[in-house]
């Protein structure tokens, strides 16, 4: 039988189907070797490599969706899917589905994203969050995890069930 690559090789005028099974492969592979890290069959190191490797590949297929509409639409759904079925976060698909969506307008739940969106979304965000002051925020909140994460760890210690 035979691989993925060998049949791209041979066959280039199929290749949207192929890279969208590719595709679906990955995504799958992503859930399964999830799965096989809680489950205490993968290190956390052998997880870091094999999704590393993932990642690079689905780049790779996001970076020709950007430059060609059609192979675009044609890998949103496998997108969709994995973000609405998938057992990883789904924040980072849907962040690349998005992307697409702004580059190419596409329709994606019965919407079409539009650029002039992401002013809308900037201005709520500025409403909840102190923008021009979330550098020294985040420096005095890391400041205060410090001491209570430290306070836990005094308390675990006087704690003989901890100790």
């Amino acid at each position: 039988m035979k691989s993925m690559s060998e049949k791209l090789e041979e066959d280039p005028e199929n290749i949207s189907e192929q890279t969208k099974t590719i595709l679906r492969r990955l995504l799958a592979a992503d859930d399964v070797m999830r799965m096989k890290y809680h489950k205490g069959e993968l290190t956390r190191k052998e997880v870091s490599i094999i999704g590393g490797n993932i990642a690079a590949t689905i780049d790779g297929i996001f970076l020709r969706a950007l430059r060609d509409r059609e192979f675009a639409e044609e890998i949103a759904p496998v997108l969709m899917d994995k973000i609405d079925h998938g057992d990883a976060n789904p924040l980072p698909y849907l962040h690349l589905l998005q992307v697409l969506a702004y580059r190419h307008r596409l329709e994606v739940d019965g919407e079409v994203q539009k650029p002039e969106e992401m002013i809308d979304t900037y201005k709520r965000v500025r409403a909840r969050l102190d923008l021009d002051n979330i550098v020294k925020q985040k420096a005095e909140l890391e400041e205060e995890f410090k001491e209570k994460i430290e306070q836990l760890r005094e308390k675990w210690k006087k704690n003989t069930m901890f100790g």
